[in-house]
């Protein structure tokens, strides 16, 4: 198994690179907005520039247990979103996948797309994994309708997981193998 840090991958418009100190002013931005936390967050509240900042410290250090990179596009410097393999579990070949594209008049575009399919090549191609899982807010039907295109079955519902706004919020899991993955690319 693979166990190099992933190198920027791009599609020709589409890059995933490692974070630099140039992601802290659009990361401290989609951290506080909370269309933004709605649809990806736990808890929903300010983050001030000092966490932001530890918090891209540590994505930006190596670590064994999850990959943490930006979205870009090529030729622009400032990323458009983020994305991770998180819980990376060498020894049952899984993880777990987020994504937040951040910058909103770019939704819709398919750059999201673009990205979990690149992620998800890495994830089995490079890192050798069998599985990857990701969550929903069942409230998110854009989010659903990404993991959707990009191959990803819904296994299951974590009915009224998350207590928001007052009212609890299902949570769709979705998961997608290996030989599903290579079935779709012939």
């Amino acid at each position: 198994m693979n166990d190099r840090p992933m190198s920027p991958a791009s599609d020709g418009v589409v890059e995933l690179r490692p974070h630099t100190p140039a992601s802290l002013e659009p990361l401290l931005r989609w951290k506080n907005d909370p269309e933004i936390q709605r649809m990806s967050d736990d808890e929903i509240h300010t983050y001030s520039r000092e966490q932001v900042a530890a918090t891209l410290e540590r994505w930006m250090r190596p670590s064994e247990d999850i990959v943490h990179l930006a979205i870009g596009l090529t030729g622009r410097a400032e990323p458009i979103g983020f994305l991770h393999l998180a819980l990376i579990e060498r020894a049952h070949q899984r993880c777990r996948l987020g994504i937040v594209v951040g910058e909103k008049e770019l939704w819709g575009r398919g750059y999201g797309h673009q990205a979990v399919v690149q992620a998800v090549g890495h994830a089995f191609d490079v890192l050798g994994l069998e599985r990857i899982t990701a969550e929903v807010f069942g409230d998110n039907p854009r989010s659903a309708r990404l993991l959707e295109g990009a191959g990803f079955v819904q296994e299951g519902v974590m009915r009224a997981s998350m207590l928001r706004d007052g009212r609890r919020v299902d949570e769709l899991v979705y998961g997608l193998l290996r030989h599903e993955w290579s079935k779709g690319r012939k």
